[in-house]
Formats: structure tokens, sequence, C-alpha cells
């Protein structure tokens, strides 16, 4: 992925790496019923850290309840090391204070809310750079429901889930670019979100489209496959063969035609190569 550089001047220089770390991106609804499946994923990489988890809660319009009922979690999975960092303004993004949290964190999740407050608050911030930086050198970033979503370099903040999808229902926005080439949806099978996807796949077939479920996850490493944690399922939609598109027409109209889109659903343990676009045999977490 990109990692952009600001020195004193202003100036900036682009640099290629590959990341260390590793990402979970999570369907929503991971604290259902007291079955913390996901987010043990975290309390199990960072009990090895010495650094503590940092919660992020710039999604969120209010503050408070989400971070105490995790706090509340994350404690009894064994983390005593865990830092609040809320995002109401961008100057916040900018705040140094707020900077050495993201250099001192080992691990950083990004709760629910709204994609476009991430994004808007934090993108092309110190704040924002230094996450990269850390993502890079190997600290686990997390994200749920709009944290997941605003994952990717592209993401999707609009659309009705519950029916098919239907031309300029789709809205879309730069992401955080933390995974490249994919959409990400969350809620999927609950909210019925499988026309959306669809349609984001049908306007960029470059993008392979993920469909997670709630309290289900993917776990991604080095940016290039990913295994599926959780009860739910995870839809892959892939739009390579895609053979017509209405999308394409000139006087298009009403629900989006799509011919010999691929559709791949999987479970937990189940492994996927985001490069190759292919299962893999592999059926256990690293």
């Amino acid at each position: 992925m990109n990692v952009i550089k600001v020195n004193s001047n202003g100036d900036r220089t682009v640099t290629r790496r590959m990341p260390k770390g590793k990402l979970l991106i999570i369907g929503g609804a991971e604290k259902t019923d007291d079955d913390y499946t996901v987010l043990e994923v975290i309390a199990k990489e960072l009990r090895r850290k010495r650094h503590p988890l940092l919660l992020i809660t710039a999604a969120s319009y209010s503050s408070g309840y989400q971070p105490r009922e995790y706090i509340k979690i994350f404690k009894e999975l064994g983390l005593d090391r865990i830092e609040v960092l809320d995002i109401p303004t961008r100057d916040d993004a900018y705040n140094e204070d707020n900077v050495e949290k993201v250099k001192n964190a080992g691990g950083i999740f990004f709760t629910g809310g709204d994609q476009l407050r991430i994004t808007s608050q934090i993108g092309d911030s110190p704040l924002y750079r230094h996450i990269t930086e850390r993502y890079i050198d190997g600290c686990l970033v997390a994200g749920t429901s709009a944290g997941a979503a605003a994952m990717p370099d592209t993401m999707i903040i609009g659309g009705p889930g519950d029916t098919s999808n239907r031309v300029s229902s789709l809205a879309m926005a730069p992401g955080l670019g933390f995974i490249e080439g994919v959409v990400i949806d969350s809620h999927f099978a609950e909210r019925g979100r499988i026309g959306r996807l669809l349609g984001a796949v049908a306007e960029n077939p470059r993008n392979l489209g993920l469909g997670i479920d709630e309290a289900t996850a993917i776990l991604v490493e080095d940016g290039e496959r990913f295994c599926v944690v959780g009860p739910g399922a995870v839809y892959v939609v892939d739009g390579t063969g895609i053979s017509f598109s209405s999308l394409s027409e000139k006087e298009s109209d009403g629900v989006v035609t799509i011919c010999d889109v691929k559709l791949h659903v999987l479970g937990d343990g189940d492994h996927f190569d985001l490069i190759n676009r292919k299962t893999l045999e592999e059926r256990s977490i690293s």
C-alpha cells in the first residue's frame, strides 16, 4: 500500500510498502449474546504485546456508551490496557497527544457509526498517516460496521439494502485505503445487502465485493489473503467475468442487469486469495 510522509515544509513523499500488520474487518454486532469469538482475535493478538488497545470512536456522533461496553468486554478477555480516542472534530486528528496515542498503540480498533465521519475527520491527517505507519510496521487494525466499510480504498456509503440494486441508488466514496481492490458491506445477510454489493461491483469490476455477516469477520494478512472468523458467512462477489451490465447502457433505468458474475460463500476457517481471486485449502487462522 502507499505510505505518504510529509516533512516540515509540507513536501510529500510516497512509497510503496507491504504491510506487516493484520486487518480484522468485522460485519458488526460482534457483541451479541455474550459470544465474543471475533473480539477474542483482537484480545489474543494484544495479549502478546505490552502496548494498549486503542479504541477510535471517530465514526460515532455520541461518545461514552460504546467505549464503556468495549472496555468491559476486553477486560473480561484479559486486556488491562485499553485507551479511547474520540475525534469529534478534524482538529483532533492534528492534536499531538492524540497522535502519540496512535504511536504507542499495540492495536487499533475503529468502532461503528458513520464511515464518512471516519474519513472526513482523519483522512490525510497526521493521525491517519501514523495509523498507516503502525499498520505497515505490524500493528493490528480492526474495524466493525462503519469501521469495516471504511477500510478499503473505495467504500459504500449508502443505498437501499433490502431491494434489488437500481441505477443511481448506490453512493460510494474514497475510503482509508488499508486494503486495496475491494469494497466491503457489513450487516450483510441481516440487512439483505446482496443487491447493493452486486451494484458496487458492477460499477467497477476491478473491485472484489466482500459482504460480511454480523458477528463474523475476515482476518487479512499482507493485504493479499484472508481467513473467515465467526458463525456467519462472508460473500465474495467477483465481477471479472461480467459479460453485460445495464450500467453501460446510455439510457439505463430501473434494476441493474448483471450477467455472469461469480459468487463465493465462505464460512468459519475458510481462506481466500485476494490477488488470484480463489479459495485456499487451509482452514485455520494464524
